[in-house]
């Protein structure tokens, strides 16, 4: 599978279950970094307000050439483990008579993002919630590119320098789980 940024969609697919192919697949939206966009993808999930979405192969058995040039394109591509972004910290705040008031503050912390010349930059990241946000700006072009820890795992996608999805909190649980055991891009 492959995550991306919402927004890097040429559309966003009819929000029901019974949608068709048409609805749901794109045509020539996949390469490699260095080649054209000439393999095909269908939109497994989508969350167009956190900006994410994860596509996978067209059906196998309506679009069974597009199906396989997916698969060969992700069995020559490194899949990207995933991990957690920094934690998020608690701040404890004491007012006058006593009183302790606990609030949460961004989590800070680095992560390496690939630039659109090819190399890795570490930037520092500060989590917020669901959400990474920068001090650095992204170049346009950048958006959908995985945000990843030191350890070379996703943590994020960048979206926008204020607010890019930590993956692990705005994909569905049942999802992250299956990615996670199956070692899916």
């Amino acid at each position: 599978m492959c995550i991306t940024a919402a927004h890097c969609l040429p559309f966003i697919p009819t929000p029901h279950p019974g949608r068709t192919l048409d609805e749901c697949t794109y045509a020539n939206l996949l390469g490699p970094l260095d080649g054209e966009c000439m393999v095909w993808a269908e939109c497994v999930f989508v969350d167009a307000i956190a900006d994410i979405a994860v596509l996978g192969r067209p059906d196998n058995q309506d679009l069974s050439d597009q199906a396989d040039a997916y698969n060969q394109l992700m069995e020559r591509t490194p899949a990207l483990p995933l991990a957690d972004a920094p934690p998020e910290v608690v701040k404890v705040l004491v007012q006058p008579d006593g009183e302790r008031i606990e609030y949460p503050a961004p989590g800070p912390g680095h992560a390496w993002v690939l630039q659109l010349t090819g190399k890795w930059s570490r930037i520092p990241v500060r989590r917020r919630r669901g959400w990474l946000g920068t001090e650095r700006q992204f170049t346009s072009g950048m958006s959908g590119s995985p945000i990843i820890d030191a350890g070379g795992a996703a943590i994020g996608i960048v979206s926008t320098e204020m607010m890019c999805p930590v993956i692990v909190d705005t994909l569905s649980a049942q999802l992250v789980r299956n990615i996670m055991a199956r070692g899916d891009r």
